[in-house]
């Protein structure tokens, strides 16, 4: 069996040649296939990365790099296979910014919190230095009794 290539001087093998020509073809549309699911998973995951910043839980300085690409390449001997490049799949999207803090409530006239290390049983009554009194309530709530002191008319 005679050697087909550059070498022997000979003419290549028309179909050799179109076989190389689909494995070209077929590593480019695999290689695409495989940039875009990891593209896709890529956004994915940057949503929920920026789900959390938005939510406030974790701050937005460390986000998601994207994966690097897969590449299609012809092998010197006209075959082609896929590798892994260094380049990135796609680019880093937008970076969410932290949101602002939510203003405080401003608290009514007649109730305020009960101070650190008040040990006052309920229905305490304190009078105040302007000379208001204010008894001391609680209230169930699902995560647990809220004490306050509640200004008595």
């Amino acid at each position: 069996m005679a050697q087909i290539g550059p070498d022997t001087g000979t003419t290549p093998n028309p179909m050799l040649q179109q076989a190389q020509a689909n494995y070209v073809a077929e590593a480019a549309s695999v290689a695409a296939t495989l940039n875009q699911n990891l593209a896709d998973n890529y956004h994915v995951g940057f949503q929920n990365w920026a789900g959390q910043v938005l939510a406030g839980k974790i701050p937005n300085t460390d986000p998601p790099q994207p994966p690097p690409a897969y590449l299609a390449v012809k092998a010197s001997n006209g075959w082609s296979y896929v590798i892994r490049g260094g380049e990135p799949v796609c680019a880093v999207p937008a970076i969410p910014q932290l949101p602002p803090p939510a203003p405080p409530i401003p608290e009514p006239d007649n109730v305020r919190n009960v101070p650190a290390g008040d040990t006052m049983p309920v229905g305490y009554v304190v009078i105040a230095p302007d000379g208001s009194r204010w008894q001391k309530n609680g209230s169930p709530t699902p995560f647990g009794r809220a004490y306050f002191y509640l200004k008595l008319a």
